[in-house]
């Protein structure tokens, strides 16, 4: 090639669109991950087990707050309304309006703070204190009349919707990016175990005294987070690469296929929440018609789900780390789906536990491994409003899941096909995953070098 071919090639580049984008927002150009050249000098020797563990204690305030109020909320709420079920939707539907507001603002914001050189942890403290005072106030709030049960309920899901898109970033800056998996593992880990511990105790101690207790451990929890997180100092950003305009710019990139894979996984995590919202929602109405029990008795299959995530959270994350998130995710639907077909076909529901748990563990797997592999090719300056999205995702797909099993159930006369419907919905996500490139969303693939943490 002449040296005037040459010159004339450049500006071409230069004036390319895409190219223009990729610097105005730091996404990397379509085409294979490519490795981070430094990644190997600032990999730990060693997993960062306790940042991990501190990670992990959002899922242990989710799992502490999210039985309890599942649990008591719609009581109390029917207690002060009546039977008028319309009003009772209104009242329930704070949660949703809250989140649908609070979880991308946070994520802004925090994204705003760590642009000039701030930290997302003080956005997760507060938010963590305003639920702790207002899982403290709920249970009195009730003696108020619906008025004061309303102003503790905006408290509390305030407090909660918060601080849901500053932490789920805080595990992609304070994890090194090949130990996020094992981040994610800890939150969910924590999780299932608050669940299970805090419904015993709501069901030993009684609502008022199991809602104190719970207030307590959100505190020691925020005093965790307050005192022992340290978040590093994040590469240099504009402020205006975290605003909305720079946000808009991502998700167009991965919406057109920039981000190689970012579609897919948005849609895998969809279905992973539609299947966890079918079962949910209406398995207790499907096993009291169908396996003819109490409906005492069907709290076994929730046991069953939550001493599975138990036991496949960690696993999860270490599979991860190992063998790659992508494969993980496919491993982890393609046994979902295996004993979601087999719980079709079991005549009881002492048949059905041990299953369900099965099905549980297979779940942890896409769980852990879908947000780190979401997160992976986002700069950190977009990280807290990623996270959001994702979130937001989740969302949308327990908003639908509802309103379309229900349909469903309404064409099959009866709520036999619950089983069936998540293996289909398992099986869709398993295909989105397979849409995934090899290599993209893994481990030192994003556009930045990783920081390690530095808790205490």
């Amino acid at each position: 090639m002449s040296n005037g071919q040459t010159r004339n090639t450049f500006p071409v580049l230069k004036r390319s669109p895409l190219l223009r984008h990729h610097r105005a927002t730091h996404v990397p150009l379509p085409g294979p991950p490519r490795k981070n050249p430094e990644s190997a000098s600032l990999r730990p020797s060693r997993p960062p087990y306790l940042a991990a563990l501190l990670v992990g204690l959002g899922g242990l305030f989710a799992g502490v707050t999210g039985p309890l109020l599942s649990t008591f909320v719609p009581i109390l709420v029917r207690d002060a309304l009546g039977d008028r079920r319309s009003l009772i939707g209104a009242v329930m539907a704070i949660d949703n309006v809250l989140l649908l507001l609070l979880v991308p603002l946070a994520g802004l914001l925090s994204d705003r703070a760590r642009a000039g050189g701030g930290r997302r942890v003080p956005i997760v403290v507060a938010g963590v204190v305003m639920a702790a005072i207002g899982m403290a106030v709920f249970p009195a709030s009730a003696a108020l009349g619906i008025g004061g049960l309303i102003a503790a309920m905006v408290l509390l899901y305030t407090g909660i919707n918060l601080q849901r898109s500053p932490l789920h970033a805080l595990v992609a800056d304070l994890l090194p990016s090949r130990y996020r998996s094992l981040g994610t593992a800890s939150v969910t880990f924590q999780m299932c175990v608050g669940a299970i511990v805090f419904l015993m105790l709501g069901r030993a101690l009684g609502m008022r005294i199991a809602f104190l207790v719970a207030a307590g451990t959100v505190l020691v929890i925020a005093a965790t987070f307050a005192w022992v997180l340290r978040e590093e100092t994040s590469p240099a950003a504009r402020p205006d690469e975290a605003g909305w305009q720079s946000l808009i710019a991502t998700l167009g990139a991965a919406i057109r296929g920039t981000l190689p894979g970012l579609r897919a996984v948005f849609f895998a995590t969809l279905l992973l929440q539609l299947t966890f919202q079918t079962f949910s929602t209406w398995f207790a109405l499907h096993a009291t018609e169908r396996f003819a029990v109490r409906p005492e008795d069907v709290a076994l299959g929730f046991i069953a789900w939550a001493i599975g995530g138990v036991i496949g959270a960690l696993p999860a994350g270490a599979l991860g780390v190992r063998f790659g998130r992508r494969t993980a995710m496919l491993l982890g639907f393609g046994l979902m789906c295996a004993c979601l077909l087999a719980l079709d076909r079991v005549a009881t529901l002492a048949q059905a536990v041990p299953l369900l748990a099965l099905a549980s563990a297979s779940w942890t797997l896409p769980t852990v491994n879908a947000f780190p592999l979401f997160m992976e090719p986002i700069p950190h300056q977009h990280r807290g409003m990623l996270a959001a999205v994702f979130l937001l995702c989740m969302a949308l797909g327990g908003a639908i899941g509802d309103p379309l099993n229900g349909s469903l159930f309404d064409l099959a006369g009866g709520y036999r096909p619950l089983f069936v419907l998540m293996a289909v919905y398992t099986a869709f996500a398993f295909l989105a995953v397979l849409l995934v490139p090899r290599g993209a969303g893994e481990a030192n693939t994003g556009p930045e070098e990783n920081f390690a943490p530095r808790p205490g």
